[in-house]
Order: C-alpha cells, then sequence, then structure tokens
C-alpha cells in the first residue's frame, strides 16, 4: 500500500498555478486581439485588482464568516489577468530603433527606386541550419547603415546563405553560435500570409522576436569579423559538433543517421518528404521532435542512475540529493540549449525542475499544479508563445494524459491489469487515447487532421524510440571508447530502423485511420475543449453536467451562427488564389460544386499546386473539382495541375485543345489519359453547364483556331454570369485575342469583375478592349502577379488605363489572395485575413 498521499480532487482552485497561468493567458488573448488596449488600462486594471482586494480584507477584518477567500482569489485572478495583458502590450510595443521600422522603410524604397541594400552588422544568435536551399541562421543586429554612416538599431534578422538557381553557388564562410558577422543585401519585413490556408510564417517569426529577413546570393555579402561567443555558447556549438561527429562515424545507415539527429539535436533535416509524410499520416511526428518524452527519458534516467552512483561514494543523503540534482538539471538545460530550446522541452525542463526541487525540499507535486508553474513562466518570458501551434499541443497533451488517463485506466477490468504485458499494453493505449483527445481540437484547428493510427503503433515507436535515443546518446558519451560506442550505435540503428519500419507500415496498412476536416469556427472549437473538460471532471457530476450544457451551448451558437450569417444561402465564390508569377483561381457555385481556372507554375523550385491550391482545397473541404480548366499550355498556368491530378477526383479537364510541342503539358495530357480522366476541347461559343443557375460561357479561342492563337493568344476565355453579377477571366489572351473576342461579343464582356489579361502585360489590356469589359457599374480589376518579379510586371501602362474607367485595381502581389462572393445582386469582397 502506497504511504504517499492522495492527489487533491480535481476541483479549479486544488492547483492555483493552473488558474492563474490560465488568468494569464486571457489576458494575453485580450491584448493580442484588442491591441487598442493602452498600457495605461492594463496599469489600472491590475491597480483595481490589488484596490479590491485591499477593500475586501478591510470590510471583514473582524468577521469571523466571509467571502475573504473567494474575493481574495478574484482578486489575485483578475491581477494576473492584467499582468498577462501588460506583458502582451509590452511584447507589442516595438521600438523606434527596432529592426521592424527599418525593414518597412527599405521596402518602401525599393518600390521607389528599386534598390533595398542595407549592410547589417551583429552576432548570430541561433545555430545556422543547413537546408536544402542554403543556410540560415538569426542575425541580432546591434547596427546598420544605407549609406556611409551607420546608426544603432535593435532586433533580429533571418537570414538566408542561398544556393544559386542558376549555375556555381558561392562559398559562404562557415558560421558558429556567437559569431560577429557583417551582411549586405535587401533587407526586407517578415512575409504576409498570402492565401487563406497558407501557413502564416510572417507571423511565426514576429512571435520568435525576428522583424526582418535577408537574402545573400554571393560570396561578398557577408563578412566574418570574428568570434564573440561566450563560455556557454562555445559548449553548445561543441556539444552540437560532437554529436553530429560521433553519428557520422559510427552509425552507418544514413536514414538511421536522420532519425538519430532528430531526436538527439531536433535537425530533421535529413529525414526526406517521403519519410516525413509517413509520420505525419501515421501520428508519429511528435516522436521526432525533441519534445517532454524525450527530456523525461534523458533526465528521469540520469537521475535515476547518479543515486546508487552517488550512494557507493558515501554521500549523505542531503548531499546525495543536491549533487544529483544540480547535475541532472544542468544536463538538462544544456540538452535544452543544444536542441534549440522548443516550447516543448522548455515545459519539460521547468516541470522537471519543480519536480527535482520538491523532491529536495521533500514537498509533494502535483502535476497539474507544475504544469500552471512552466505555462506561467514561459508566458512571462514570451507571451506570443500561446498563439504557436507548439505551445497548444505541448500543454494539451500534457494536460488530458494528467487528468484523462487516471480516469479511463479507472475503468479498465481488473482481470486485465493482474498480468504485467497486457497492463503494459493497455496503459500504453490509454495514455495514446488520452493524448489524442486532448490534441484533437488543436489538429483539427490548424492542420483538419487527427491521425489515429498512432493509437496501434505507438506501442512499437515508443519503445523504438526509446532504444534509439538512448543508443544515440550513449554512443555520443563514450566516443572515446571504440568498442563500447560500436556497441550503443549498433543499439541505436536497431531502434531508429524499428521506428522507421513503424511508420512505414502504419502508413501503408493503417493510413486511412484519420479524421479530416478543419474547424474554423472558434465557438466550435470551445465546445470541444469544454466536452473533454466534462470528461476530465467526469466524477463530479455537477461540475460535469455544467461542463456538459455550456458545450451543447457553444455547439449550437456555431450552428446558429452559421444560418445568422447565411451560411446556407446560394453564393457564388471566386478566390483569386496568389500563386506568385501564374493564375489559378477558385470557384464555388451556388450548388456546391467547384471550377478551377488554371492550376498557378510548377518548376524544380515551386510547385503551386502543391503549395497553394491543394492546402486550399482541404482547408474548406472540398474533396472534388467538377472542371479544371488550363486556359493555354504555359507553365505558370497549368503546371500545378500535376500535383492536382494524383491528390484530388477531378470531373473534366477542360483546355483549348492545342497540341503544343511541350514535354511537360503533353506529360500533363498523358497522365490525365491514363487516369481515364474526361477531356473537352473548348471553343468560343461553348458552355459549361455546372450550375443551372450560373451560366459559364466561352468566349474564345476560335473553332478552328486562328494561326496566331496557338500562344497566349489562344487562351480559354470564360465569362460566368450569376444573377446580375458577372466575372471575366482573361487567362493571358493578347491584343489580337481580343479584338477577336469584340469582334463577336462587344456588348457582352461588359462585367463587374475582370481578371486582367496576361498579370498585367502591355501585351493585353487595350483601350478599346478595357473600356468594353468595364461595366456602367463599379469594376473590380485583379491582376494576378508576383511582386518584384523578373518581367517587371505590371506595366504602367495597362494599369493606367483601368485606372481610367474608375476599376477598381487590386494586385495579388499587393494584396494576397482576393476573394470575392455574389448573392446575384451584389458582389462582397470577402476579408479572409
Amino acid at each position: 500500500m502506497s504511504l504517499a498521499p492522495p492527489a487533491p480532487p480535481l476541483r479549479p482552485f486544488s492547483r492555483p498555478a493552473l488558474v492563474l497561468a490560465s488568468a494569464m493567458g486571457v489576458g494575453i488573448a485580450f491584448g493580442q486581439h484588442f491591441p487598442l488596449l493602452l498600457f495605461g488600462f492594463w496599469i489600472c486594471a491590475l491597480l483595481v485588482a490589488a484596490s479590491l482586494s485591499i477593500v475586501v480584507v478591510w470590510l471583514t477584518r473582524n468577521r469571523i464568516v466571509s467571502l475573504r477567500r473567494l474575493a481574495f482569489a478574484v482578486s489575485v485572478g483578475l491581477a494576473c489577468l492584467a499582468v498577462g495583458g501588460l506583458r502582451m502590450s509590452a511584447w507589442q510595443e516595438v521600438a523606434s530603433n527596432d529592426v521592424v521600422h527599418l525593414a518597412d522603410v527599405a521596402e518602401a524604397h525599393e518600390d521607389s527606386t528599386g534598390d533595398a541594400t542595407i549592410t547589417l552588422w551583429g552576432r548570430v544568435d541561433e545555430p545556422p541550419e543547413d537546408l536544402e536551399y542554403g543556410t540560415r541562421f538569426i542575425l541580432a543586429v546591434d547596427s546598420a547603415a544605407r549609406t556611409s554612416s551607420s546608426q544603432a538599431v535593435a532586433g533580429r534578422v533571418q537570414i538566408l546563405l542561398g544556393k544559386s538557381r542558376y549555375g556555381e553557388s558561392a562559398v559562404f564562410p562557415e558560421l558558429r553560435l556567437g559569431d560577429r558577422i557583417e551582411v549586405s543585401g535587401d533587407l526586407r519585413s517578415v512575409p504576409r500570409k498570402r492565401n487563406p490556408a497558407d501557413f502564416d510564417y510572417g507571423a511565426y517569426l514576429l512571435r520568435r522576436g525576428v522583424g526582418g529577413t535577408m537574402s545573400i546570393y554571393e560570396a561578398g555579402g557577408i563578412a566574418f569579423l570574428g568570434a564573440e561567443a561566450g563560455p556557454i555558447d562555445d559548449l553548445v556549438s561543441a556539444s552540437r559538433r560532437h554529436v553530429r561527429k560521433s553519428i557520422h562515424r559510427f552509425v552507418r545507415n544514413e536514414d538511421n543517421q536522420a532519425v538519430l539527429f532528430a531526436l538527439i539535436l531536433a535537425d530533421r533535416r535529413g529525414i526526406d518528404t517521403e519519410t516525413r509524410a509517413t509520420f505525419a499520416e501515421t501520428g508519429l511526428m511528435h516522436l521526432l521532435a525533441v519534445s517532454g518524452l524525450h527530456v523525461l527519458l534523458v533526465g528521469l534516467l540520469l537521475y535515476q542512475l547518479l543515486k546508487p552512483i552517488l550512494g557507493r561514494l558515501r554521500f549523505s543523503w542531503w548531499q546525495a540529493e543536491v549533487i544529483r540534482a544540480v547535475i541532472t538539471l544542468a544536463v538538462l538545460l544544456l540538452y535544452l540549449l543544444v536542441t534549440g530550446g522548443t516550447v516543448s522541452v522548455q515545459r519539460a525542463f521547468i516541470m522537471t525542475a519543480v519536480w527535482i526541487s520538491a523532491t529536495l525540499l521533500q514537498r509533494q507535486t502535483d502535476a497539474l499544479n507544475t504544469l500552471g508553474v512552466a505555462a506561467a513562466i514561459i508566458l512571462l518570458l514570451r507571451p506570443a508563445a500561446l498563439f504557436d501551434v507548439g505551445f497548444q499541443l505541448s500543454f494539451a497533451a500534457v494536460g488530458a494524459l494528467v487528468t484523462l488517463t487516471p480516469l479511463m485506466s479507472s475503468h479498465l477490468p481488473e482481470t486485465w491489469r493482474r498480468r504485467s504485458p497486457v497492463r503494459w499494453a493497455l496503459n500504453m493505449t490509454v495514455v495514446s487515447i488520452a493524448a489524442t483527445l486532448g490534441t484533437a481540437p488543436v489538429l483539427l484547428y490548424h492542420f483538419g487532421r487527427v491521425p489515429l493510427a498512432g493509437l496501434v503503433l505507438n506501442l512499437a515507436a515508443i519503445p523504438a524510440t526509446a532504444v534509439a535515443l538512448f543508443g544515440g546518446l550513449f554512443t555520443v558519451l563514450l566516443a572515446w571508447a571504440h568498442p563500447l560506442a560500436d556497441a550503443f550505435a549498433a543499439v541505436a540503428e536497431l531502434g531508429s530502423a524499428g521506428l522507421l519500419m513503424a511508420s512505414r507500415t502504419g502508413a501503408q496498412h493503417l493510413g486511412w485511420a484519420i479524421v479530416n476536416g478543419f474547424i474554423r469556427e472558434g465557438w466550435m472549437v470551445w465546445s470541444m475543449v469544454l466536452g473533454l473538460g466534462a470528461l476530465a471532471l467526469w466524477k463530479r457530476p455537477r461540475t460535469r453536467w455544467a461542463l456538459v450544457i455550456c458545450a451543447f451551448s457553444c455547439f449550437a451558437s456555431s450552428l446558429w451562427l452559421g444560418i445568422a450569417r447565411e451560411d446556407t444561402a446560394p453564393e457564388l465564390d471566386v478566390v483569386f488564389l496568389d500563386v506568385g508569377q501564374g493564375d489559378a483561381t477558385l470557384i464555388g457555385l451556388p450548388n456546391g460544386r467547384h471550377l478551377l481556372v488554371d492550376a498557378g507554375i510548377r518548376d524544380p523550385y515551386t510547385d503551386q499546386g502543391a503549395r497553394t491550391v491543394l492546402p486550399h482545397l482541404r482547408r474548406y473541404g472540398i474533396k472534388r473539382l467538377d472542371a479544371v480548366v488550363l486556359t493555354h499550355a504555359d507553365a505558370d498556368h497549368y503546371g500545378g495541375v500535376f500535383s492536382l491530378l494524383d491528390e484530388i477526383e477531378i470531373g473534366t479537364l477542360v483546355h483549348n485543345g492545342h497540341q503544343k510541342e511541350n514535354e511537360f503539358w503533353q506529360a500533363v495530357l498523358h497522365r490525365a489519359d491514363s487516369l481515364h480522366l474526361s477531356q473537352r476541347m473548348v471553343h468560343a461559343g461553348d458552355t459549361l453547364a455546372l450550375d443551372p443557375s450560373v451560366r459559364v460561357r466561352v468566349l474564345h479561342p476560335a473553332n478552328p483556331p486562328e494561326s496566331w492563337e496557338d500562344g497566349n493568344d489562344g487562351s480559354v476565355v470564360l465569362r460566368l454570369e450569376y444573377g446580375t453579377t458577372s466575372f471575366l477571366l482573361t487567362g493571358d489572351v493578347e491584343v489580337y485575342g481580343e479584338q477577336e473576342i469584340l469582334s463577336r461579343y462587344e456588348d457582352l464582356i461588359a462585367s463587374t469583375v475582370v481578371k486582367v489579361a496576361h498579370h498585367g502585360s502591355r501585351t493585353s489590356s487595350s483601350e478599346i478592349f478595357v473600356d468594353a469589359a468595364s461595366d456602367s457599374s463599379t469594376t473590380h480589376a485583379v491582376v494576378s502577379v508576383a511582386r518584384r518579379n523578373r518581367y517587371g510586371l505590371p506595366n504602367d501602362e495597362p494599369l493606367a488605363r483601368w485606372n481610367s474607367t474608375n476599376a477598381n485595381v487590386l494586385q495579388t502581389a499587393l494584396e494576397g489572395a482576393i476573394w470575392f462572393r455574389s448573392d446575384g445582386q451584389r458582389i462582397e469582397r470577402v476579408d479572409w485575413q
């Protein structure tokens, strides 16, 4: 019988640190979503909380029975909320000399003069990463200069030493953490989110304190000035080099090396795309990321091993506990620094430190309260971490493990738990189920999928990970003893191979076990969170049913708001996706069918079909394209369709029928044939019957095609008519094609929204065509174009012609994706940002 006291009941205020951290998180969320709340507002809120506490204590000083404790708890909670808002407000405050302002000025200068070159001085702030396309690192900037004079600046810039796409790449100096360098190049602001389904990389960089980016492709753009690394930086760099050298030396298989680098250094660059996909499909990706599991394995192993060793050295109990606590925490701190200090590792380190400190002081710890301490410390240091997916997944998983695992285990039959192998398998399965349930709301909101194969595969994958990690660590530690290092390297290879086999076998046989579908409505997310809370508090009926009612209310509110916003009303959605220098327009018809016109570019460096179009389709639950129109055989229009052919159901492939002598174009047509995909060649006068309420006319090219219609002028031109609204999609048609269209449909082409032909080139948008296409009402002219493209598009002349008609000219280069919605009477722009 255990002599340890029972865990405190699962009540909100039995874990004060968790409650206070939650209040701080609410304050941070308010500070993020209501940035107009000034710094003084949060100071006032803090003063109000302190005043309320003082007043309550004063008024109840002579009472035996009072609500003093409750009022005091409310005051402290309000104070923590104010501290969270105050901390977020301070985090968002940008100093006048911050590099963010310098990047904005540089971009504005480039737009006006074509030159954004700036020289920066600073030190390498994070270990450089060697990527497929170059070396990336963070530079802590202290000064900058555009001309001869320099100025003091502060902040961090992400630098890319890129490999040349054309010819031989430049040779750059090898950099280490702490090196002082000088760099010269085009300084730019962090990238904006370009499409509704894109990962907001710019926001991610800002949350990490990075205020700008710079890419360098010539050796003269960087100069090494000296090594300024402190002893800690030197230790971290030396540790990373030693790990790499040892793994390369003793582990023979390259795939196993890549897995060990991921487990020990959090470096997944050596893992190929296909293998990463198998880990993602099976829900095992968390094993490749250095997380709390890895810290727990390393920390507990070291902590337990030190106890008998120190005991044999005749240290007293107190001395032994102090020594092993200090050694364990020092090693874990070094491990945190070597792996880059992700949120999950920070959380695990703080929780381990609290637990070891409590053990040293002979105090009881509570996992949820310790989790609250970790959250509070991380949020105080970096409040923007609250919005990182890693933070949300890490804390959701641990919270679910702590609350749901005991509950589910208690319902297992006693006879099942008597046998050790069965008990171990059941415990592993219960842990996997709890973690999956806890992280499901986060996964569905951010990624739209919850893999379930891990519920089975974790039985083999987690032990394999432990074997690989321990084998790899001992290989590194014993690299000086070759026979021992070789033996442990063999163990590490065995574990790595087992982990790879589990992921590949799981992807092959259990890839179907996945829940797909994005949850975009906040009320629905809260419904799931409250439902999980009700499950965690299942043994407290009153609280459980209160949470069930709240969860059902959130669910009902989500449905009601959908109806109130007329989500079910028939509407036509037209989204001009930002695919850089190319075209891709997705059309959602009122009857639920979908039409895609062009799919962006695909070349050796990018695939807009896989990068932009497919994520958008998945984000919005579009599983079938009823028709895909390829306007003409230029790669910036049809290239991305290759990825779509393999990933999504397509009803009909529509094109102009021109047999252009282009190997890639022919490969697309042959691939469509091999899939038995219906193809249709269209010409002027045809229509696409996709929705009885929407007329889709084909205005171009001619049938039979004219001799000059083999290239851009052979583009398929469509006009969509829904009620009194219309959309004209012109492909890359040029002046001759425009004249041909005018000769047939001059009175028909005036439209509410026009996609400007050929990315705004002067070879299109003739004055007579622009006048004819401009509606008497407000016309929106959309230019699909990349910013700073090598063609210098869009040209000034066509933009001036569209502006002269009072059209609202929009560019994807400036706006990102442009989304219009029509109810048949009017058109509104959807603010997807």
